[in-house]
């Protein structure tokens, strides 16, 4: 019985695991720059590194992989796949 519990825990778990990885949430690289998801064409201020977008410089407006078909939210602008901050 544990181990049909131990062995469906770790299914959940490493079904969790991609989905972890591929955050829509900015995270921060280790010298403070921020990281998006990629989705297609990185905005203005980033560079394509893999399958994220990184910002050149720490004080880049922050920015967010955009949803096809919808506006961008107030307070930002399309640019590339993304909607970024005006600042």
């Amino acid at each position: 019985m544990k181990r049909q519990a131990g062995l469906a825990f770790a299914l959940i778990f490493a079904g969790a695991l991609p989905a972890l990885a591929e955050s829509a949430y900015p995270t921060p690289t280790r010298d403070g720059r921020e990281r998006i998801q990629r989705t297609g064409t990185c905005p203005t201020g980033y560079v394509g590194k893999g399958a994220f977008c990184e910002a050149l410089q720490r004080d880049t407006p922050h920015a967010f992989p955009a949803i096809p078909g919808k506006t961008c939210p107030s307070e930002t602008f399309r640019s590339g796949d993304a909607c970024k901050a005006f600042r």
